[in-house]
């Protein structure tokens, strides 16, 4: 396998955990050792879903929290002088008032800092797993960490300019070139349908624990810059921000000098959208 690195990439619902999947257990079954990350994994680059706690921050939530200090040691990284803990991960619900509401405002994403720090974490973070994984013998599969998260980020909460998004996520990427990294890009046409669909599927079992995958999505689209900027809202909004993000990824693509695929999936054929998939992995 010449690519070391896989980059699953699309907007929500484009089958991006079910290809991911798929693509590990493809190669593990042609005798490769392979690590796959999906959205809000404990993840040896991105820090979405992710709190980021000095080490004596973390210290204090261990001393206020003994009770979850095995699960907390189980999804949490140390990294120096910080601890990062892949919060969603504690079987915790999302609408607890105490610990995850503390590691939620500990998250750098959501522009809870300024764009220096996050792109310096970040880069630091992508840097240091390039040169881990250049020397193991894994494939690792990304699913969602470089288009869609910066970007959310870039253009959401910090209303960042093309030519700036650009530049950024070409930059990102050279940071883990040596992998020889693969894009794969899955689309739909009709953003709106898309959504809906995936909406429809991903409802809470219990809302007093847990809201709706749209009320979390409609929500965090209303509170970035981007939205208040051009007057996003509700429902409408959330389409609007994905088509826009959609067209912004695209361009992106075209000019990034990786290997990469955007995979047209318009009926949601897996097993087709696979066939090519793996036609790409080997050729």
């Amino acid at each position: 396998m010449k690519n070391k690195l896989i980059l699953v990439e699309g907007i929500p619902g484009s089958g991006k955990s079910t290809i991911s999947n798929k693509i590990k257990a493809y190669l593990e079954s042609k005798g490769l050792k392979v690590k796959l990350y999906n959205e809000a994994d404990l993840h040896p680059a991105d820090l979405a879903w992710h709190a980021y706690l000095t080490i004596d921050e973390y210290k204090q939530v261990i001393k206020q929290n003994s009770e979850l200090e095995e699960i907390l040691a189980e999804y949490t990284q140390i990294e120096g002088e910080y601890a990062v803990i892949a919060y969603t991960k504690l079987k915790i619900p999302m609408k607890n008032k105490g610990i995850i509401e503390y590691l939620s405002s500990k998250e750098v994403y959501d522009g809870k800092v300024d764009i220096g720090t996050f792109k310096d974490y970040h880069f630091r973070r992508w840097k240091a797993f390039g040169e881990t994984a250049l020397n193991d013998d894994y494939v690792y599969i990304f699913e969602c960490a470089y288009l869609q998260n910066h970007i959310n980020e870039l253009m959401g909460s910090y209303c960042k300019d093309m030519n700036y998004i650009e530049d950024y996520m070409f930059e990102l990427i050279d940071t883990v070139k040596s992998l020889n990294p693969k894009l794969i890009y899955l689309t739909q046409t009709d953003v709106r349908e898309t959504i809906k669909r995936v909406a429809n599927e991903r409802v809470s079992p219990d809302r007093s624990k847990w809201e709706d995958w749209i009320d979390l999505v409609i929500r965090y689209v209303q509170n970035t810059k981007y939205a208040k900027v051009k007057e996003l809202e509700g429902y409408d909004g959330v389409i609007e921000f994905m088509e826009d993000r959609k067209r912004l990824e695209k361009m992106i693509i075209n000019r990034l000098s990786i290997e990469k695929a955007v995979i047209d999936n318009p009926n949601y054929n897996w097993e087709r959208v696979f066939e090519e998939v793996v036609f790409q992995l080997v050729n």
